[in-house]
């Protein structure tokens, strides 16, 4: 799909005044000259290339990931059959030499000659069969493997032919094969039905491979036989998880580090913010430029599958009205995706209807390692709070309270991948119904069929309020002068990519 920067949103209410403080992002990126930085001390041994960000990466395995920092990892390690330029409408192939549909329900792809694993073993059609159905047996909740679904059977007639058999039509099913999930892994080194432990070999062909992989941080080289559509750039770098912003920022300050992605702190983010704008070569006091990815950022509120206060229509309903006047998002499928249908109200006021008699218990679980994590859950608590009727405690990193706020990135830039989390889990009593809506959706070719369905689908999520819109923001990244990051920089639903990154 097109790429376009996201629309100004006007703020409405203290919430989206108080997200507007931590999250409205600007500024654009004029690279300088200086080189990367040198020893501290002669004869000292020089430290790699450094990228640097609070986000963890949490998990190693493709088939399991079900966070951006993760499938950060995924994105440039591994290869998928198919991707996409970031937010882009049209798939490109990757390990794939083209893929395309043959029949109503053949999906077939050719691999690229040459493919080899980071261990050097031959990648083959064998190993894309197995990856695909490894992905869709172990079928981790939250990951990606949902996608790929409408696949009955796959046939590999010869080592660099797959064949993908479908249930039936599914015009989505190239975009499932571009997402974590379907990553190709060695079948000789992977368990087909065992997620991989961080301490396991990570092997795949992608344009880096692992040298060294610690909870903190992971060392990557440049694959020089990689085979694909995004080679990377630098010989070596390593992706460091600080503790926290000003872990970070003392970094910047010191020059120990050449690619910032997200982590700062609001107050950190203005600070770097003024000195650009101050600075006439549009840099930071220790040389830092911004870099701006529009619209990166979306924030949503999720139901718990799990939780049995799920169940109350009143109570949804009542949650949904507390946070209507700071919404700044209208739909979970955020406006620059095609197929985006306005479907929650913004603004006015709303006056939740609080009709239990006694106070309702609910858990309010967020992420602390995202960027001003814990003080978006603190405000969101006291808008909920403010209803009257319920009492909302905060846990940090779980993802099975009642609700989950959720710092998303979709797995690509397609409107059924952003509406992925509320078709995995929908109401028992819309289930059925929404599953119908879907499948036509996958099935039809008509441009306008297709966006009437989507729209059926984004209206169906403001009836049944398990999956809520909070807001959309940009992103900045911070580039190290001598530093360039072309725009490619980034898998197809945004996520970091490392193969755009060079050092002038």
């Amino acid at each position: 799909m097109p790429t376009s920067e996201t629309p100004g949103r006007r703020a409405v209410g203290w919430l989206a005044a108080a997200l507007v403080i931590l999250l409205a992002l600007a500024g654009c990126r004029v690279p300088g000259q200086s080189p990367t930085p040198a020893p501290s001390s002669p004869g000292a041994t020089p430290r790699p290339f450094t990228v640097m960000s609070t986000d963890p990466v949490r998990v190693t395995d493709p088939a399991a990931m079900t966070d951006a920092s993760s499938s950060m990892l995924a994105l440039n390690v591994f290869q998928r059959l198919m991707t996409a330029e970031p937010g882009g409408a049209a798939l490109k192939p990757d390990a794939a030499r083209d893929c395309l549909f043959t029949a109503a329900t053949t999906y077939t792809c050719t691999l690229n000659d040459e493919l080899v694993f980071h261990n050097g073993h031959p990648l083959t059609s064998a190993d894309v069969k197995f990856s695909i159905e490894r992905a869709t047996r172990l079928n981790v909740g939250g990951s990606s493997a949902s996608l790929l679904d409408s696949y009955r059977r796959i046939d590999t007639p010869d080592d660099r032919t797959i064949r993908f058999l479908l249930r039936q039509p599914d015009t989505q099913f190239g975009w499932a094969l571009a997402s974590p999930a379907a990553s190709i892994v060695d079948q000789e080194v992977y368990d087909a039905d065992r997620v991989q432990e961080p301490e396991d070999p990570i092997i795949g062909s992608g344009p880096f491979s692992v040298a060294s992989f610690s909870a903190d941080q992971v060392q990557l080289s440049r694959y020089v036989d990689y085979v694909g559509r995004t080679p990377g750039r630098l010989k070596e770098l390593v992706y460091r998880r600080a503790a926290d912003s000003a872990s970070i920022e003392d970094a910047m300050t010191k020059g120990d580090v050449e690619v910032v992605w997200r982590g700062l702190d609001a107050a950190a983010v203005t600070r770097l913010s003024q000195q650009v704008q101050q600075s006439s070569e549009q840099q930071t006091v220790s040389g830092y430029a911004e870099q701006v990815v529009p619209g990166a950022r979306v924030l949503q509120l999720q139901w718990s599958p799990a939780s049995s206060a799920r169940r109350s229509k009143a109570l949804r309903a009542a949650i949904a009205l507390a946070l209507q006047g700071d919404r700044t998002s209208d739909s979970v499928v955020p406006p620059e995706v095609p197929g985006h249908t306005s479907s929650f109200p913004l603004g006015g006021t709303a006056s939740p209807k609080v009709t239990w008699k006694n106070r309702i218990n609910l858990t309010l679980g967020y992420d602390p390692t995202t960027p001003n994590g814990q003080d978006i859950a603190v405000q969101i608590r006291t808008r909920l709070e403010d209803t009257g009727g319920l009492s909302v405690k905060l846990v940090a990193g779980e993802p099975n309270a009642d609700l989950v706020l959720l710092d998303r990135k979709a797995w690509t830039a397609t409107a059924l991948a952003w509406l992925q989390p509320y078709l995995d889990a929908p109401l028992p009593s819309t289930a059925e119904s929404v599953s119908a809506i879907e499948t036509d959706f996958r099935g039809t070719t008509e441009e306008a069929a297709a966006d009437q369905l989507l729209g059926a689908l984004q209206k169906q999520t403001a009836v049944d309020l398990v999956l809520l819109p909070i807001s959309q923001s940009d992103e900045r990244i911070y580039v190290r002068a001598g530093t360039e990051m072309s725009d490619v920089s980034f898998g197809p639903g945004w996520q970091l990519g490392l193969w755009g990154i060079s050092n002038g």
